[in-house]
């Protein structure tokens, strides 16, 4: 016979960000009434917060640009976002003030990510809410109203569940996408999953002398016919086998359902193909005795100068002046169209979040109950809704996360009325 692990009226699952967000908005809402678990699979809850923004934690961002968001849920978002507390307050009612940096992203003034676990962790023993780490969930029932859920060590008896698992990505941190598997079992099922916020692999022989080099470009996803499906514009970060920095993994994020054959870079986006080639012409002549690889001194750094003169096939080692008139324009296209072919965007083990989860279709009207099981509630990454960089996703996270926790507090107080 299976043993009664625990019985809570709402369970959370997933200490992660969206979980504690859950357990803290039902918590400062139902008082005393109602008792609230977070079951986390981890040693201790908050595993992927303490690794966001490099150790700073970008939590949110002050923009209402709805762009930044995608996925089936963008629909409802604004609605979302508009009856729970912003990130900023939303930490602010915890005593945890924030900066307010570049394009409205948000740190903590300490920053430190541990300061933002550690708010939210104390807040929750503050609140009364339990927590109980190392539980690993393997099936869920629900019985007249109640939820059965098996975990390797007993069963946990609630009257509403809120599923803050996250989705596949960083699978170190505890987001293995399992949760999917006793889903599936409910009625639900995810959308097509990718990994978000990543690079994309290219061939190493073309990155291997620019490892470590950041340039300003402006980036074009080109499909198989060339056409140009994504654009972006920032800082590109080259890696031994794969192009980085935030304007990369931003087109990740927007391209989640697709798969550029190629990537373009504008070295020079701010004058036309023309202006750059008269430039050249101009550097021609007045550094005509000059080696080649010193050609582009100043223009470029040394090593993206060479690395674009061996795309054109133009010698390294010879004076400025042989270098012929198609030889220079090709250069100057080069410059406007630098191509890196792509072999596959990044892995589940390096992206920072998931591209689709459990689609709108699958939710009751304006909510985040689950459509087919009544106390059933979902938050954050598991939901089809990911961000692009700058803070974004911890944004849905807090903002699902309280949305869901008012939700379940008002269904079991409704519950409770039809009972008594």
């Amino acid at each position: 016979m299976t043993k009664q692990l625990l019985q809570t009226d709402l369970l959370v699952i997933g200490g992660g960000a969206s979980g504690l967000a859950a357990a803290i908005a039902a918590k400062r809402i139902c008082g005393d009434r109602f008792s609230v678990c977070i079951a986390e699979q981890n040693p201790r809850v908050g595993k992927k917060i303490l690794v966001t923004g490099n150790g700073r934690c970008n939590l949110g961002n002050t923009s209402k640009d709805y762009a930044a968001y995608h996925g089936s849920l963008t629909a409802v978002l604004p609605e979302f976002l508009s009856q729970t507390l912003s990130s900023k307050e939303f930490f602010q009612t915890m005593g945890l003030y924030c900066r307010e940096e570049t394009d409205g992203r948000l740190y903590p003034h300490s920053n430190q990510a541990s300061s933002v676990l550690d708010t939210l962790r104390l807040t929750t023993e503050a609140f009364g809410i339990s927590v109980c780490c190392n539980c690993h969930i393997t099936g869920i029932q629900q019985k007249q109203h109640t939820f059965f859920i098996q975990t390797s060590d007993g069963t946990i008896i609630a009257k509403a569940v809120i599923v803050a698992t996250g989705g596949f990505a960083a699978p170190k941190t505890g987001s293995d996408g399992n949760a999917m598997k006793w889903l599936s079992v409910l009625g639900h099922h995810e959308t097509n999953l990718s990994p978000a916020l990543v690079a994309f692999q290219a061939e190493p022989k073309s990155l291997r002398t620019l490892k470590g080099i950041r340039i300003s470009a402006t980036v074009s996803a080109l499909d198989a016919q060339e056409n140009i499906i994504g654009k972006e514009s920032g800082e590109v970060q080259f890696t031994e086998n794969a192009l980085s920095g935030i304007c990369i993994m931003n087109l990740s994020a927007r391209l989640s359902s697709e798969n550029p054959t190629a990537l373009s870079l504008n070295l020079l986006s701010h004058q036309t193909s023309s202006q750059t080639q008269a430039m050249l012409w101009e550097l021609y002549s007045i550094r005509t005795q000059w080696r080649t690889e010193d050609w582009l001194t100043g223009l470029f750094q040394k090593k993206v100068g060479i690395q674009l003169l061996r795309s054109c096939k133009i010698p390294t080692d010879i004076p400025v002046y042989q270098v012929t008139p198609f030889q220079l324009e090709r250069l100057s296209q080069m410059c406007h169209d630098w191509r890196f072919p792509v072999i596959s965007r990044g892995n589940w083990q390096n992206a920072q979040v998931t591209a689709g989860g459990i689609p709108l279709e699958q939710l009751r009207k304006n909510s985040l109950e689950s459509k087919w099981i009544s106390g059933l509630f979902f938050s954050g990454e598991i939901l089809d809704l990911h961000g692009e960089c700058g803070g974004y996703n911890l944004n849905w996270a807090w903002c699902s996360g309280q949305y869901a926790g008012m939700e379940a507090v008002a269904y079991l107080k409704n519950t409770l009325e039809r009972t008594v």
